[in-house]
């Protein structure tokens, strides 16, 4: 193997860095990390606005769901304590004397 293809390139598919790798030994000579995107203020500030409105709609979502879940929950306890005269007393210890 010669010193020209003694070297490979190897992209981190986690990163996207490329790292150079000895061949023969394995060590990492150098890395090469990527370029970062650039985004505009007006981007930026566009996007938060976007998730501010999107986190005020669940909030909302949510906040529907539970009460209509408190709701039903009290109209099953109003439809239970209808019925607690029917239900049997249960057995004290202390009757039992």
């Amino acid at each position: 193997m010669d010193k020209k293809n003694s070297k490979l390139r190897v992209r981190c598919t986690c990163c996207d860095a490329v790292l150079t790798v000895d061949a023969r030994n394995g060590e990492v000579l150098y890395t090469e990390k990527p370029k970062k995107q650039t985004v505009s203020f007006e981007d930026a500030l566009m996007k938060v606005k976007q998730d501010e409105d999107t986190a005020a709609d669940r909030f909302a979502e949510a906040f529907q769901k539970e009460e209509g879940r408190m709701k039903l929950v009290d109209r099953k306890f109003e439809e239970l304590m209808k019925h607690k005269d029917e239900l049997e007393e249960p057995l004290r210890p202390l009757d039992l004397d």
